[in-house]
């Protein structure tokens, strides 16, 4: 029984009784961390989370949030959870260094739509993920939209690979997204997100890539002149919890968490689409330039790349990637 079917049943069997209890203090309050700031999509789903949370567990369960990391790194919050010291958060790129597998999620143009992505979410490519996940002491709470990556430089428009040629563009600190920058002809290499306006701002990097939302919230419109809509990649946040914690809850909590779970991923989607247009919007009320990509010359330059990749991963990331494919129909 997967994480949905668990949750609509045990839901289904306790709604009743919950409906009858009274307003009772919060019994449990989880400690969620969060990198990203107020404004980002990962924070206001987990908001959306919490109110959920409460309602269904009949004011039982509740979280206390922190953004910006303000309790620790992703990877921290990693080792955290697993040593049961925090009980969830949101996690995006490092979640390939406790199973590398999952890095299949962040290849380029694996996914073509979210209607893609959330068909492999809720079908077997997601439970296989829940899956290793679960081995390494981490519950999947709701699989969150992170959204569509872009690109932004002050070099010039980007509309093919070829473009990207010698643009130094800032990646986060994975050794895949730095091969998929690099096999495109920029100068690729890592910097923690807090410092990148700075670089930017300074010419130490050029560009950098991320969803819309936060060319926005962190003001790189001020430092970057060119926004190019490449949608190369799909950033999946996973919302997980401390899998003792998780254990720990009676079944009809149990059921209220994963409900929350779901009711976040949809309110994540709901921002990020509001992203794609208001935002983009914004930008160029602001003076960025902003152009579609030729998707189809980057998807031609990024087969190469899935085939290096997987050749270097065990079997399940080659069963993860068919599987993701396959939800494509």
């Amino acid at each position: 029984m997967n994480r949905r079917t668990f949750a609509a049943f045990a839901l289904a069997a306790s709604a009743s009784a919950l409906a009858t209890l009274p307003a009772v203090a919060q019994d449990i309050n989880f400690r969620v961390n969060v990198p990203g700031n107020e404004d980002g999509i990962a924070f206001r789903s987990v908001e959306h989370f919490n109110e959920v949370l409460k309602d269904k567990s009949g004011g039982s369960l509740g979280t206390k949030l922190f953004h910006s990391s303000a309790l620790g790194d992703q990877e921290s919050s990693i080792e955290a959870m697993q040593s049961s010291i925090l009980d969830m958060a949101t996690i995006e790129t490092p979640i390939t260094a406790v199973a590398p597998e999952l890095g299949a999620t962040a290849l380029p143009y694996i996914f073509s739509s979210r209607e893609h992505v959330k068909a492999a979410m809720d079908g077997e490519a997601g439970q296989l993920i829940e899956a290793m996940l679960a081995e390494k002491g981490l519950r999947v709470v709701g699989f969150l939209e992170g959204g569509f990556r872009q690109i932004t430089n002050n070099v010039r428009p980007i509309t093919t690979p070829e473009d990207l040629k010698g643009v130094k563009i800032r990646t986060p600190g994975s050794a895949l997204r730095i091969a998929i920058f690099n096999h495109y002809g920029a100068n690729a290499s890592p910097l923690p997100f807090s410092e990148l306006y700075s670089a930017l701002q300074t010419g130490v990097y050029d560009g950098q890539e991320n969803p819309v939302i936060w060319a926005q919230s962190t003001k790189f419109y001020e430092v970057q002149k060119y926004l190019s809509l490449t949608n190369h990649l799909y950033t999946v946040t996973y919302l997980l919890m401390a899998e003792d914690k998780f254990q720990a809850l009676t079944e009809d909590q149990q059921a209220a968490v994963l409900a929350a779970g779901e009711a976040a991923e949809a309110r994540s989607v709901e921002l990020g689409i509001k992203a794609d247009t208001e935002i983009v919007t914004f930008l160029e009320e602001e003076g960025m330039e902003v152009n579609e990509a030729d998707v189809e010359a980057f998807t031609a330059q990024s087969g190469q790349i899935w085939e290096d990749w997987a050749a270097e991963q065990g079997p399940d990331a080659q069963k993860l990637i068919d599987l993701i494919r396959a939800a494509d129909q």
